[in-house]
């Protein structure tokens, strides 16, 4: 896939009606070349099979063969973002910046579509570059909340909780139930409990039920981290986790929740 493909997947995601689509399968889109497959097949194909090898706990045979592709075409920048995108899904979130810095520096035009980067930085605690990824994130997809809050917890690293409430980087008009309540969250205009209420707000069982939990619970859990409840933040975020969601975000839950157990198993 070019880089200007690319970019026409990634924009879409500031579709209203396709949005709960985009974070669930946008980057399955991203996976499509881990396996060996003509340039007949269609990138739905790609990303299923290798979203399939991310749920049978194969990551690692993606990786290789990532490793090989790009040993036969080491100047094609979507399979370092491909390789950086299954390094950080499976854990390996340091070792997936360099893939993800590789592709801007052989196509400087993907940076902006690359909020996996951004994530990529939060995590490895370069909060600036983080920053800078989402502010530059925002110009291609300015209806984000989600980039919104991942701007927000950089600024929490580096000025706090009062300080990052007032330079949030709001995003526009956000379909998806609760992110609007997320937003205005972040910004001190709303309670964890009116967040929560929203998220639990529909039909019980439904679809739309179901990712309204998933994404609710996830940046409420997220957003307790922020603020220093580490004991709510491992409790949302697993109800995030509970609903059952495979998708980038999903697996984005578990290495923050991984990462919150770890740091809670160290002896101080």
């Amino acid at each position: 896939m070019c880089s200007k493909e690319f970019g026409r997947i990634c924009a879409s995601r500031t579709m209203a009606r396709n949005r709960y689509l985009c974070l669930s399968g946008a980057i399955l889109l991203v996976l499509c070349q881990v396996f060996p497959v003509s340039a007949q097949e269609t990138a739905d194909g790609w990303s299923r099979r290798a979203e399939q090898a991310m749920r049978d706990g194969k990551s690692e045979q993606a990786i290789a063969e990532l490793d090989n592709a790009i040993l036969s075409m080491p100047k094609n920048a979507q399979l370092y973002i491909l390789r950086g995108s299954v390094k950080f899904r499976s854990g390996k979130v340091k070792d997936s910046i360099p893939d993800f810095d590789k592709a801007v520096e052989l196509d400087p035009q993907v940076k902006p579509y690359l909020w996996q980067r951004g994530i990529a930085l939060y995590y490895a605690d370069r909060f600036e570059d983080g920053l800078e990824q989402f502010a530059v994130h925002r110009e291609v997809n300015p209806n984000d909340v989600e980039n919104a809050f991942w701007h927000y917890l950089c600024n929490v690293r580096l000025k706090g909780v009062e300080e990052a409430q007032k330079e949030v980087l709001l995003a526009g008009f956000d379909n998806r139930p609760p992110l609007m309540q997320v937003q205005q969250l972040i910004q001190g205009k709303m309670s964890v409990t009116e967040v929560i209420a929203a998220t639990e707000k529909g039909p019980a069982g439904s679809e739309r039920n179901r990712l309204s939990k998933f994404y609710g619970y996830l940046y409420v859990g997220l957003y307790f981290d922020a603020t220093g409840d580490l004991d709510n933040a491992k409790k949302y975020l697993q109800l995030s986790l509970d609903q059952n969601v495979p998708s980038y975000m999903f697996d984005v839950a578990k290495v923050h929740l991984d990462h919150l157990n770890e740091a809670g198993t160290k002896k101080p």
